[in-house]
């Protein structure tokens, strides 16, 4: 554990209420005032299905207190979480495993129409917005949070500048990064469930492979050939089958400024540590790594994991559409998506660079399974994934897991 805490600054709410966008919001602002910040999405470090029953939080804290020594090797002075969390025990959870952490939370509310409207506008789950219109009820009736901020009728820049306000993200952190090694967090064994028993290895503790090497499903490729939107279609594919998988987004658990491969792959790593611990049978990754170089120097951190390497395929004109597409705000809602909003000389750009990324992949015979996507359904590439990038999954889902 460090001498000095890191703050933390941890936006709660409920769903559709703008955690994740303020979030991200907060986390700019800093990193463009010079200070450095990370910025963590609680959901993208919890993607582990199916869950044990009551292992949400339990799984969260465990895997930001592996990650945060990686942040702080970074130079990192504060951290920006988006979370949600409905009373005060439940944060105990995280200040039990994140002892070196200053928690400052601030819940986000907004009256029940705008918040319909907010959920309504992220066209996803329509079916959910009366399960988020009770959850905001009943946050307002809770005491968790050390102040309520109320962002109806503000713009996203707007409300991460209120919440920055009284919130000293500076003073309690170090003037220099460790260079020791940081000290494991104790190994947290909760009760067993009637599925299984949860042990949490957290802050660099890997545990050792033992028996047949665990598949781990790479997807590689140019900028929008669908790494994101195609990775998780496969792994919810998988958990539907009743196996226990998990997904990472490389993109998605580091996110720093000027982030490098140190600080994605000691990420990545960490997050395999408690998957596996939790009884993870696959591990599906959406990544930058599009070198097959790049991606076995990721594996070489994975201990038990067998790598197959996906690289999505797709020409210029459908990866135009796919990034004009989502510079207006469609495709995955995922925080700091870099293309959303840029003007069109800007996302012609990008679609140019994405091209000749395909091309150069496409030259190098890069991944160990190519699959092209050109005029194809998600569903249909997710299909011919599962049958030719796991043969295993076949086997195993038909006996019931």
């Amino acid at each position: 554990m460090s001498d000095v805490r890191l703050p933390v600054l941890w936006l709660s709410g409920p769903s559709g209420v703008g955690k994740s966008s303020v979030g991200w919001e907060v986390f700019a602002q800093l990193s463009e005032a010079g200070v450095t910040a990370a910025f963590v999405d609680a959901d993208q470090i919890s993607l582990c299905y199916p869950a044990p029953e009551g292992s949400t939080h339990l799984v969260r804290a465990g895997n930001l207190a592996a990650m945060v020594p990686h942040f702080r090797r970074e130079g990192v002075r504060c951290l920006v979480l988006a979370g949600f969390v409905d009373d005060r025990e439940e944060v105990r959870t995280y200040e039990r495993l994140l002892p070196d952490a200053a928690f400052t939370l601030r819940r986000l509310r907004v009256g029940r129409a705008e918040l319909e409207g907010r959920f309504l506008a992220r066209g996803w789950r329509p079916d959910l917005v009366a399960d988020s219109l009770a959850e905001a009820d009943a946050l307002d009736r809770s005491d968790y949070a050390e102040v309520c901020v109320d962002t109806d009728g503000l713009g996203v820049p707007e409300a991460a500048r209120l919440i920055r306000e009284g919130w000293s993200h500076g003073a309690s952190t170090p003037t220099s990064t460790p260079t020791s090694t940081p000290t494991p967090t104790p190994t947290l064994t909760p009760t067993p469930t009637p599925t299984s028993t949860l042990t949490h290895r957290a802050a660099g503790s890997v545990p050792q492979a033992e028996g047949a090497p665990l598949p781990v499903l790479w997807f590689s490729g140019a900028t929008a050939a669908g790494k994101s939107t195609v990775g998780y279609a496969v792994f919810s594919a998988i958990v539907r089958s009743g196996v226990r998988a998990a997904y990472v987004d490389v993109k998605q658990i580091s996110a720093l400024r000027e982030a490098g491969h140190r600080l994605k792959a000691g990420n990545l790593a960490a997050l395999w540590a408690g998957y596996r611990a939790l009884g993870a049978r696959y591990l599906i990754v959406s990544g930058e790594a599009d070198t097959d170089d790049a991606v076995r120097a990721y594996a070489e951190l994975l201990p038990g994991a067998d790598v197959t390497v996906c690289r999505l395929h797709a020409g210029p004109g459908t990866l135009a559409e796919r990034v004009a597409r989502r510079g207006a705000g469609g495709g995955p809602a995922l925080p700091g998506d870099e293309l959303k909003g840029l003007d069109q000389d800007a996302l012609r750009r990008v679609a140019e660079r994405a091209a000749r990324e395909a091309e150069a992949l496409e030259r190098a015979g890069a991944g160990d399974l190519r699959v092209g996507t050109d005029g194809r359904t998600v569903a249909e590439i997710a299909t011919e994934v599962q049958v030719r990038g796991l043969p295993r999954l076949a086997s195993t889902t038909a006996s019931g897991g």
